[in-house]
């Protein structure tokens, strides 16, 4: 039948206040076509069936909450620590380190903790089928055409366009809407701006990169850095996000999730470069945040926009799920800073634990409430051990603390309606128990097989 749910008169009459509400609303869904399930609205599919969400989120899905002083988003900042160099982020080391065979350090520095790890990808090669060989073959694959969109596009090779001498002059409203809407037209799903300010210093690096990652390693590698100002010379910081191919990351570890997020890695160089093309082509100075010239932890900043708020994996969680490739451009065009989003995730990861559950490297924390954790700043969040989680990643490829996560699921009607439940607190245990129920509180991962586009 036609009958279709109003998602605004739904939230703003029943309130999300009673199970029976919710279970009156699912009975309803019940009745809707299966067209309409699996496309809701009749919005864009890909050919796999994923409906698209180049779309404003519906204002049912969040709040937006004031930028408060102590606070990114709805994480509490306690005190400000002393700006990192880039070039001992994780990937800089297993870069550095696999390059130069140099894996010096006490027990628990990155050299021990990478060495285990490559000498546990050796054996797990040595172990598996000719046929799984084969895909790690084609997995590699990408990760070196991966390496090579990065290598030349490190500081010193790209040759940016020239600011033009005319200035397209808007106001900052109209700016931001049109360059949002070119942003989503060019292929960017989410968009969002956030204002440098003096409570996003942490966030910047002291000292950054100058090379590209040759993750297959490269002889005598030598990064000498480059300082990072502050003040900062940009006023703004438009943030992009795409959904990662979810399919794909959903095989959850092994080579199809390697090439997968080598694909999305890639991307997240072409639209940065692309943007800051045409905003300097309109006469405003911009600078492209990509991965071997990043200034920030990109995190917060995409908190800040609006974009999701941070969960207890430590990923920034959008209504959308956790598969999000961030990416940054920063500029002193006129815009118009967007105001961060609450849709209840952190009181959600109180009590679902899910990617904590089926974090292989068990890196992260399982405790019921957030706490103070110093790490980039002093702050209120649940722990990661970001070696043990990078060290899986490179000896097996891991995703799942994306996959399993309960809001990385398709844009379809009963997930709609899941998302606006889920900002209530008192249905969070219900939710997580239907996930479990629909998807296994284990999942199994996507068959290479399957999904893998070189089978």
């Amino acid at each position: 039948m036609d009958e279709k749910i109003n998602r605004r008169d739904f939230v703003k009459g029943a309130g999300l206040a009673s199970a029976a509400t919710v279970a009156t609303l699912m009975a309803t869904a019940s009745t809707v076509s299966a067209e309409e399930l699996v496309n809701p609205g009749g919005k864009a599919m890909d050919e796999m069936g994923n409906a698209s969400i180049k779309r404003d989120l519906p204002e049912s899905f969040y709040k937006r909450i004031e930028n408060k002083a102590g606070y990114i988003g709805t994480t509490r900042v306690v005190a400000p620590t002393q700006r990192l160099d880039a070039r001992e982020h994780g990937f800089s080391q297993i870069v550095r380190r696999g390059s130069t065979g140099d894996w010096s350090g006490e027990s628990g520095d990155w050299g021990p903790i990478l060495l285990a790890a490559v000498q546990e990808k050796k054996k797990h090669a040595a172990e598996i089928s000719p046929l799984e060989a084969a895909d790690y073959t084609w997995s590699n694959a990408f990760q070196i055409a991966m390496d090579r969109w990065h290598i030349t596009l490190e500081p010193g090779r790209y040759q940016q366009a020239p600011i033009a001498a005319t200035k397209v002059e808007l106001s900052p409203e109209e700016m931001t809407a049109r360059i949002k809407k070119i942003c989503r037209w060019f292929g960017c799903e989410q968009v969002g701006i956030c204002e440098v300010t003096e409570d996003m210093k942490p966030f910047f690096y002291s000292v950054g990169r100058t090379r590209g990652t040759y993750t297959t390693g490269h002889a005598n590698y030598v990064d000498n850095g480059r300082e990072i100002p502050w003040p900062y010379p940009y006023k703004y910081c438009i943030v992009m996000a795409d959904k990662c191919d979810t399919d794909t990351l959903n095989a959850l570890t092994g080579p199809l999730v390697e090439a997968s997020a080598k694909i999305a890695c890639s991307q997240s160089d072409f639209a940065p470069h692309y943007l800051e093309s045409i905003i300097r082509s309109l006469g405003h100075d911009a600078k492209a945040n990509i991965f071997s010239d990043t200034d920030i932890m990109d995190t917060p900043f995409a908190v800040k926009a609006g974009l999701g708020e941070l969960g207890r994996s430590g990923l920034v969680i959008s209504p959308w799920g956790a598969q999000m490739r961030i990416m940054e451009v920063f500029t002193n065009l006129p815009l118009v800073p967007d105001k961060p989003i609450d849709f209840g995730l952190q009181e959600f990861c109180k009590v679902c634990k899910k990617c904590a559950d089926n974090c292989p490297a068990s890196a992260i924390s399982m405790d019921d409430e957030p706490s103070e954790v110093d790490t980039v700043v002093k702050s209120i969040r649940w722990f990661q051990d970001g070696k043990k989680c990078l060290a899986q990643r490179l000896a097996y490829g891991c995703s799942k603390c994306q996959g399993v996560c309960p809001w990385s699921k398709p844009d379809t009607l009963i997930h709609e309606v899941g998302r606006m439940v889920g900002q209530n607190p008192a249905f969070a245990p219900f939710l997580v128990k239907l996930d479990d129920f629909f998807y296994n509180r284990y999942p199994e991962g996507h068959a290479t097989g399957e999904w893998a586009p070189w089978r």
